[in-house]
């Protein structure tokens, strides 16, 4: 059977010479509308077809649309509660106003975790606060441009030897006998040195200048800026045939860009430190044939795994790719040379070295891992114990001379707690999402499974334990006031130790006393001139002011059910993880986790910032 349906039919004429029933010509516009000047008035209706459709067509349509009705209701009652939830499912982007596109903003970094807590504290959705601590590129380059006088031959001298000693106990860039003797050719004759090797020295008295500050910088000069700019202009020249020199620079320049806090810069340098290595081969072992000097090829081996780690934790920090793959890497670990006469402070113990070129690895990984969009998704917990584990196994590779003596924490040698730093770092990257879950969950007077209270735990202890070292740092005067990492280190752990106090465990005065002292100590910072430290700041205002008026409902006390009170009682209040404790949470049943997979997430945002 057919339905027949017939529309009205419409006449061909014009709707003004319809209406004056006069003949119309047809056209658009027509001849009569044209002659009278009423072109506008020359409008035909629209004309509509006789079709022919059959019932059983129309029942078919009836019948989709009934389908997708209730699919669509199928949908809703499954959806996950995303209110208060912690992380964003597809990528987060804030508008800004400088700049005509969004900024992308990674989960992983310690400001927007910042503002997620903002958000569970008070389940609404507060902006992610922009990033403006900085000295812009406008000023850097009209810096770039004016006068820098070369420092005295007695400050020359003093900067070369700070930088060495301050930025050489941790990262190998330069060899210090090569970069004293060039300083040295520089200061008898100015005229001899290229322009790559007085570039390196530029960036390396702004490296010396900023850690030879212990006062606030005067006015809004950043110590060493000035160096700074001038050694940028090395990088205007995208050089077609780099040396070594090239490798060095970049990555100085990099790690000034950081402690400036213009992150995005430092990833660029980062990166194209990381290039340029490639394009020398630098992450390839080269014959013995073609470079017989152990030394030197000692010297190339080192630079290559400090642009690897620049690159891979600059990324973690931002939450972007790398410039390498792991597999494309074919170069040997740093090793122990037979050290020239002339250069025996060249190459110190590689286990430091080794470790660190681990834990870089490591950060990146866990980023992927756990803030990562990889398709098929794997569950988070088995994300969560895949990067435990792989810590458990840094920890055990650890050489005796660079763990840490809980007696002995005041004296401990400086890279050993740039490592454990960054080590406690990586735990709260890998666990802080299930803390601020847990503090969500909390405060809905929900029931918290055992395993998520266990591995909160552990990124409080972690905390604690950061928050000591860095306190200790500060009182026997070794903590560097201009220093990035440091800086964040502190900024991380006051936020977990924010949402440790408010959880009102048993040692929740503890932790809000040590949040106290963190917070006056990134006051301090920002008053000296750190930029990071402006920044973290206001990220901390803006948490206080929500937790003076919003306190944790009555009777929401977190326990640690799931851990041994035996074991937890005979280990140092600020020990946070060693192996047994570590082995424990491994333990723990998978299943308890899997409650966070569903509500772990919140929509897309564009909140006004920048990272």
């Amino acid at each position: 059977m057919r339905t027949r349906m017939r529309p009205r039919t419409k006449p061909i004429a014009c709707r003004r010479c319809h209406a004056r029933k006069v003949k119309c010509s047809g056209e658009s516009p027509c001849e009569g509308c044209r002659k009278v000047g009423k072109l506008d008035e020359c409008v035909y209706p629209r004309k509509d077809r006789v079709v022919q459709v059959s019932q059983q067509y129309i029942a078919d349509l009836v019948a989709e649309n009934e389908r997708l009705r209730q699919s669509s209701l199928a949908n809703e009652d499954t959806e996950p509660d995303r209110e208060g939830a912690v992380l964003s499912e597809t990528p987060w982007f804030v508008n800004t106003d400088t700049t005509h596109t969004p900024i992308l903003v990674a989960e992983s970094s310690d400001s927007a975790f910042a503002t997620r807590f903002r958000q569970v504290m008070s389940s609404a959705q507060h902006a992610h606060l922009p990033r403006v601590h900085f000295p812009t590129d406008e000023a850097l380059l009209e810096l770039s441009d004016a006068d820098c006088p070369w420092p005295s031959s007695a400050r020359a001298r003093l900067l070369v030897r700070i930088a060495i000693k301050c930025l050489g106990r941790c990262y190998h860039i330069v060899r210090p006998s090569s970069i004293l003797e060039e300083l040295e050719c520089a200061i008898r004759a100015p005229s001899s040195v290229g322009i790559w090797p007085k570039s390196k020295l530029w960036a390396i008295f702004a490296i010396g200048e900023m850690y030879a500050t212990k006062s606030p910088a005067l006015g809004d000069a950043f110590p060493g800026i000035l160096y700074f700019a001038r050694a940028m202009r090395i990088t205007r020249i995208v050089s077609e045939r780099p040396t070594r020199d090239a490798v060095e620079i970049l990555l100085l320049l990099s790690f000034y860009s950081l402690c400036l806090n213009r992150r995005h810069s430092a990833y660029s340098l980062a990166g194209s430190a990381v290039r340029t290595a490639v394009i020398m081969g630098l992450h390839l072992n080269i014959p013995v044939s073609q470079l017989s000097d152990a030394c030197e090829r000692e010297h190339r081996n080192r630079v290559w795994w400090t642009a690897y780690c620049f690159d891979r934790m600059w990324a973690a920090k931002l939450g972007y790719p790398t410039a390498i793959r792991d597999d494309e890497i074919e170069v040997d670990l740093p090793s122990n040379p037979i050290i020239e006469e002339r250069s025996p402070s060249d190459f110190p113990d590689r286990d430091y070295f080794v470790a660190r070129i681990g834990l870089s690895r490591l950060s990146g990984r866990i980023v992927h891992s756990i803030y990562g969009k990889p398709s098929p998704q794997p569950a988070f917990s088995l994300r969560v114990h895949e990067a435990f584990r792989d810590l458990r196994h840094w920890l055990e590779d650890l050489p005796v001379s660079l763990q840490i003596d809980p007696k002995h924490e005041g004296e401990m040698d400086p890279r050993a707690r740039s490592l454990h730093l960054l080590f406690h770092q990586l735990v709260i990257l890998a666990t802080r999402p299930i803390l601020l879950h847990v503090l969500r969950t909390d405060r809905e007077s929900n029931p918290v499974p055992s395993s998520a209270v266990a591995l909160a735990d552990t990124c409080v202890r972690c905390a604690r334990h950061s928050c000591q070292l860095l306190t200790d740092s500060w009182a026997n005067g070794s903590f560097m006031i201009f220093d990035f990492f440091y800086t964040q280190y502190l900024f991380a752990a006051a936020t977990v130790l924010g949402i440790s106090g408010l959880l009102e465990g048993k040692d929740s005065q503890d932790d809000k006393e040590q949040f106290d002292v963190a917070v006056q100590l990134l006051s301090q910072l920002k008053c000296m001139g750190n930029y990071a430290a402006a920044e973290f700041h206001s990220h901390i205002d803006a948490t206080e002011r929500l937790m003076e008026i919003t306190q944790p409902d009555a009777g929401g006390v977190i326990t640690h059910a799931t851990l041994d009170p035996i074991t937890m009682e005979a280990k140092d209040d600020f020990i946070a993880l060693s192996e047994p404790f570590l082995a424990d949470l491994l333990d723990q049943p998978l299943s308890d986790l899997e409650f966070i997979d569903a509500s772990m997430y919140l929509p897309d945002m564009y909140l006004g910032g920048d990272v």
